[in-house]
C-alpha cells in the first residue's frame, strides 16, 4: 500500500509569507503543496511548479475558488492581504468576509488543520485609546470567526516586516531612518518574512496539531529599539544614520505617502504598547528561535539587503 504525502494548501504562495512557506515545505520533500495564486503565469508561480508544487489559480474572495482549493487538502496555510486594492482603503470589511468564507468552506470539506497568519488585537482592552489599526483588527476578527467552528486552528503572529523602511540621504552625507511618532527607545519585533516564515511554519507542521493546535506563536527574530536599528544601519553600511521621528503634522507635510491614519495609529500603538507585549501568549519571543535557530537578525538582514545586494537608499 503506497503512502501519500499530506497535501498542504498555501495561500498567497507567490507573496513574501506564502512563498516562504511553500518553498520551505517543498524543500523538506515530506508534503505535496497546492500553491494558490491569482496569476499562475508569473515567474514565481512557474518556479514553484519547477520545484514540484501544484499551482492553483484562486481568489480568496470567491467561495467556489476557496472550495476547490481546500477540497482534498489536509492542512491549509492562510494569509490574507489587507492592503490588496480590492480591500484597502475602500472595502476594509472584505478581509473579515474572506475569513468567514474560508471558515464555512473548511468546515464543509472537513479540513484537518488550519494555520493562520495573524496580528495582535488593538481594540479589546484598549477602547479608550481609539486605535484605528483596521488591518490588525480584521485578522483578529477572522480568528474569532474560525474559533466558532469545529476546525483545528493554529495561529501564529508575524509582525513588523523590515522590507521597506523610509531611508533618505541628506546633502551633508548623513542618512535618516524615518518612522513617524515613535521614540528612540520604542521597541519593535522584526522578522525577515520572505526568508524565515517558512522554516517556522514547516517545523510546526512537522510537530503536528497535537502539540500546536489552539496555540499562538510569535514569529520574530528579535525585539529591538528603533534607535538600535539606526545604529546597526550605521555599522553595516558605514554611513552615519540617525532616527528621525516626525510628528503627525510633520508627516502630513513632508511625507504624504506615510500620511495614513491606519499607519500612523499603528506607529502610535508601537510607541505606547509595543506589539507582543500586549498579549501574554506571545510576549515570550524565545519560542521562535527554538523552532528556527538560524532565524535572520536585523543586522544580517541589513547586510544582505544593503551591502551584498548593493541597494541604494
Amino acid at each position: 500500500m503506497s503512502f501519500q504525502k499530506p497535501l498542504v494548501m498555501v495561500s498567497g504562495a507567490t507573496g513574501a509569507q506564502g512563498g516562504s512557506v511553500a518553498n520551505s515545505l517543498l524543500a523538506t520533500g515530506k508534503y505535496r503543496v497546492r500553491a494558490l495564486t491569482r496569476n499562475p503565469e508569473s515567474d514565481k508561480a512557474k518556479a514553484l511548479v519547477a520545484k514540484g508544487a501544484e499551482v492553483f489559480k484562486a481568489d480568496l474572495s470567491i467561495k467556489e475558488d476557496v472550495k476547490n482549493a481546500l477540497n482534498g487538502s489536509d492542512i491549509a496555510y492562510i494569509v490574507t492581504n489587507f492592503f490588496d486594492p480590492s480591500i484597502y482603503p475602500n472595502n476594509m470589511a472584505e478581509e473579515e468576509r474572506q475569513g468567514k468564507v474560508i471558515a464555512d468552506v473548511a468546515k464543509e470539506v472537513g479540513l484537518n488543520w488550519l494555520i493562520y497568519s495573524s496580528l495582535p488585537d488593538t481594540i479589546e482592552g484598549f477602547e479608550e485609546h481609539n486605535y484605528n489599526v483596521v488591518h490588525f483588527y480584521g485578522k483578529k476578527r477572522q480568528f474569532i470567526i474560525w474559533s466558532l467552528y469545529d476546525i483545528n486552528i493554529f495561529k501564529y503572529i508575524e509582525l513588523w516586516i523590515f522590507r521597506t523602511p523610509h531611508l533618505s540621504t541628506k546633502d551633508d552625507g548623513t542618512s535618516e531612518f524615518i518612522v513617524p511618532l515613535v521614540k528612540e527607545d520604542t521597541t519593535i519585533e522584526i522578522v525577515d518574512s520572505e526568508t524565515d516564515t517558512g522554516p517556522v511554519v514547516a517545523k510546526i507542521i512537522e510537530e503536528g496539531p497535537e502539540k500546536w493546535n489552539g496555540k499562538k506563536v510569535p514569529v520574530t527574530s528579535e525585539r529591538i529599539t528603533f534607535g538600535k536599528i539606526a545604529e546597526i544601519l550605521t555599522k553595516v553600511t558605514g554611513r552615519p544614520f540617525k532616527l528621525r521621528t516626525p510628528s503627525r503634522e510633520e508627516t502630513k507635510k513632508e511625507f504624504p505617502f506615510l500620511d495614513s491614519e491606519e499607519l500612523l495609529d499603528m506607529n502610535r500603538w508601537f510607541n505606547e504598547y509595543g506589539l507582543f507585549r500586549s498579549d501574554p501568549e506571545v510576549c515570550d519571543i524565545s519560542i521562535t528561535k527554538v523552532l528556527h535557530p538560524n532565524i535572520t537578525t536585523f543586522e544580517q538582514y541589513a547586510y544582505k539587503k544593503w551591502v551584498i545586494s548593493n541597494n541604494n537608499f
